[in-house]
């Protein structure tokens, strides 16, 4: 028999654990012959994360994290297989998740709204929930079967949020297309400072071999142009960058590595290009702001 772990999400009231029903139809065994839940849900809510996840779990939480549950399945014939589902809370925390945790050596996994297979593992994404598949040997079919079957019972299928499309307006396929919020995302791209310095709502990047894009999103104009002066008077009074300039809606200067910083005004959101040596990036700031539209 192959064991199958399954992640469940629960909510308690009065001490009592009470399944929420959009979780319990994610696993309509019924619907899915050949899978059968066995053993019982383990489940893991705020901190407790911290007991699942070995040093990851903060950027969870940074996201909205809400809960996990994990449960063993068994289908005839096989190896052990383990699954996580996790509550991220939104869908665009979910999505967020999903493209942090991506890996360089992984393929495209075909469940959800989007999906990717690496060495032991397979995850997919859909609505607020990013699911996690481990394993040591697995039939490829039987494994998008129970991947599929648990994707059909999410039912809103949400594409990735906007700011993930215009980040990557460069012609050129990004190594790595990232949705974050927060500092500790944002610092684990690139570490402008560890304090939250630009007070942004939502970001994206995009990741080239010779260029970083990054876009900071904020709710309206009159905070963005507040956050942008609070950071464009700190990072030209910071001793960690040289070569600091101030133009109009735009600074510019260099980090301890000689790479160049240029950080712009656009309307509601902050786009920033690091690379290094000279490079020409007027052409796609214009593509960004024209997706902007």
């Amino acid at each position: 028999m192959r064991t199958l772990v399954i992640i469940f999400l629960f909510t308690f009231t009065s001490g009592i654990a009470t399944a929420q029903q959009s979780i319990i139809d994610i696993i309509k065994t019924d619907s899915c012959p050949g899978i059968e839940v066995s053993g019982e849900p383990v489940l893991y809510v705020g901190d407790d994360l911290f007991s699942l996840i070995n040093g990851g779990a903060e950027l969870y939480h940074e996201f909205g994290f809400a809960e996990v549950l994990a449960m063993e399945i068994t289908i005839p014939g096989g190896d052990p297989l383990k699954a996580e589902i996790y509550d991220m809370g939104s869908p665009e925390a979910a999505w967020g998740i999903y493209s942090m945790t991506a890996t360089s050596n992984a393929v495209p996994f075909q469940a959800g709204a989007a999906g990717r297979q690496g060495e032991g593992f397979s995850q997919f994404v859909k609505d607020k929930y990013m699911v996690y598949f481990y394993y040591q040997q697995v039939e490829q079919t039987e494994l998008q079967y129970v991947a599929g079957c648990l994707a059909r019972h999410i039912e809103n299928y949400i594409p990735q949020p906007r700011l993930m499309t215009i980040v990557s307006a460069r012609e050129e396929e990004a190594d790595k297309i990232v949705y974050f919020k927060g500092n500790l995302g944002l610092s684990s791209l690139y570490s402008f400072h560890y304090k939250d310095v630009f007070g942004y709502s939502e970001g994206a990047a995009a990741i080239y071999p010779d260029l970083k894009v990054f876009l900071l999103k904020y709710d309206d104009e009159g905070s963005c142009i507040e956050n942008y002066d609070h950071a464009r008077e700190f990072f030209l009074n910071s001793n960690k960058y040289h070569d600091q300039l101030s133009l109009r809606g735009s600074f510019h200067m260099k980090d301890r590595k000689e790479q160049q910083i240029d950080c712009y005004f656009e309307n509601t959101i902050l786009v920033i290009f690091i690379y290094e040596g000279e490079m020409e990036t007027n052409d796609l700031r214009e593509k960004i702001v024209d997706s902007m539209q």
